[in-house]
């Protein structure tokens, strides 16, 4: 047989062999001594092999179906026993998020450094607090509340402070500031 050439005719499947082997025994001359109704007993070869045939896929649907229950249920009862353990590693990733976000933000220093160099000269700061979800807030003493939301705004790190609330006390105004967390 040549490499580049398939052979023109498969051999015969298991049904077809099967079904040679069945007619080929019919056809047999029938032996003296034997009656009729003793080779008509014969005849449940055909049907044995047939539902031979057929059992072998509804075996495999069956244990497949089996295997499946038993993962499902497998799955399910690791799940349950690895529930706690998820729950402990998604906190442990939120603390490690807020801790990180922490360790980026400037120091209290730093960062009232900043707020006293962008002040305008005649502006007090009254109080400074960063919240547990990283929010700063500033409480601002100053005459002149448009300048220093102008001078904030000229101070990259300070840009995004935004007025809460203001209000007239003694000739001067306090402005309460509040910066969303990064």
């Amino acid at each position: 047989m040549d490499a580049g050439h398939s052979d023109p005719s498969p051999p015969p499947s298991l049904a077809a062999r099967l079904g040679g082997w069945a007619r080929a025994r019919r056809r047999l001359p029938r032996r003296a001594g034997h009656d009729a109704p003793e080779a008509a007993g014969r005849r449940w070869v055909t049907p044995v092999l047939a539902g031979l045939i057929v059992a072998g896929p509804l075996a495999t649907l069956a244990g497949a179906t089996l295997l499946a229950n038993a993962a499902e249920r497998e799955t399910t009862r690791l799940d349950a026993t690895l529930a706690p353990r998820r729950i402990t590693e998604q906190r442990r990733a939120a603390v490690h998020g807020m801790l990180s976000a922490a360790m980026l933000r400037p120091g209290p220093t730093a960062l009232l450094d900043r707020v006293a160099a962008a002040l305008p000269a005649d502006a007090a700061l009254v109080r400074a607090e960063r919240s547990a979800d990283g929010a700063l807030v500033l409480e601002v003493s100053v005459s002149d509340p448009d300048a220093l939301r102008s001078a904030l705004r000229r101070v990259p790190a300070l840009a995004g402070l935004r007025d809460v609330r203001q209000h007239e006390g003694e000739g001067r105004t306090l402005v309460l500031l509040r910066q969303v967390a990064p």
